[in-house]
């Protein structure tokens, strides 16, 4: 069986979202695995599977030294069905507790289809860089971008490893470099 899901980055502009299948028996680390690959995250901070946000009684998570009073369950011994029961049932995943990228996930339905690595069916935007300083700090890097030869935007350039004449856009979403990222996870 599989699970289909609507994964949304919140407070994105443009938004940046994907729609992906991934095998039902996966556990919460597996998907976490194939949201960072999804997002084209790089996977170099924490992460949280949590009802609304951090601080919520419970989060999934691996385990870590915490300073607050959410239990954390270890995200590879807990099944994704322990959360995902119903359609329509929403749940968030935070990743890079500094930046916190916060996406809403939608579980969207499952089907009698087998497969054995997640696969992304749509998408758009480009997933921000890490360590950008969430959404502030992307929102920034965008208004930078529209002000073509600033020293600014030399700066981002070479951070994001841009070559002469290559292009930011921040709707792009290549499905076919999504889903070369998903098929490593097998």
């Amino acid at each position: 069986m599989i699970c289909h899901f609507y994964i949304e980055l919140e407070e994105s502009s443009p938004l940046v979202w994907r729609r992906i299948v991934v095998p039902a028996n996966y556990n919460l680390y597996q998907f976490h695995m194939a949201l960072q690959g999804a997002f084209g995250w790089e996977n170099s901070h924490l992460f949280q599977f949590c009802e609304k946000d951090l601080s919520d009684a419970i989060g999934y998570s691996v385990p870590y030294e915490e300073d607050s009073n959410t239990e954390i369950i270890d995200a590879k011994k807990t099944k994704m069905s322990k959360i995902f029961a119903k359609p329509g049932q929403k749940y968030h995943y935070i990743y890079d507790f500094g930046d916190h990228w916060k996406h809403q996930i939608t579980f969207e339905k499952t089907d009698e289809e087998e497969m054995r690595a997640p696969y992304c069916i749509g998408g758009e935007g480009v997933c921000p860089p890490e360590d950008i300083g969430g959404m502030h700090g992307y929102r920034e890097m965008l208004k930078v971008f529209e002000k073509p030869g600033s020293k600014e935007q030399k700066e981002y350039r070479q951070w994001l490893g841009l070559v002469e004449g290559e292009k930011w856009d921040a709707r792009f979403c290549s499905i076919r470099e999504v889903n070369k990222r998903l098929c490593l996870l097998v």
